[in-house]
């Protein structure tokens, strides 16, 4: 009885070892498939990736060069009047701006920091280096 079981078993090796060829090759085809379909679809997300960051950029460059702007408008009413006070516009930008999470929290400080009597000037005198320092290419 355990020499039929054996010839059997040796015979189903047998045949496990002249399928694994045919298994490899089939897995090997698979394997090269699944990586002609992820570079089709990797390009593609990269793609939309990269539009998505360009107009995510682009925004964030927008609010930074707003921050310049009002910076130097409440700048030139400073430099414009004898008596000056933080504009109402100044005011209800920084807190317009802060809702942006992408808006960096420092700008934002320094902002708070001049409605509460810091001069404008810590800022206006080192826009060019705010710029360089925030603008994305």
């Amino acid at each position: 009885m355990s020499d039929p079981l054996k010839a059997k078993l040796e015979e189903l090796d047998k045949k496990k070892k002249e399928f694994q060829p045919k298994i490899d090759e089939i897995n090997a085809k698979r394997e090269e498939e699944i990586q002609n379909v992820n570079k089709k679809y990797d390009h593609m997300i990269y793609d939309i990736n990269y539009t998505a960051q360009k107009l995510e950029d682009e925004f964030y460059n927008d609010l930074i060069k707003s921050f310049v702007e009002i910076v130097r408008r409440e700048f030139d009413i400073k430099r414009g009047s004898d008596i000056y006070e933080v504009s109402n516009e100044f005011k209800d930008y920084r807190k317009y701006i802060a809702q942006f999470d992408i808006f960096p929290k420092e700008l934002i400080d320094r902002m708070h920091k001049v409605i509460h009597g810091d001069p404008i000037e810590n800022i206006m005198y080192e826009l060019e280096n705010i710029q360089k320092s925030y603008l994305r290419s």
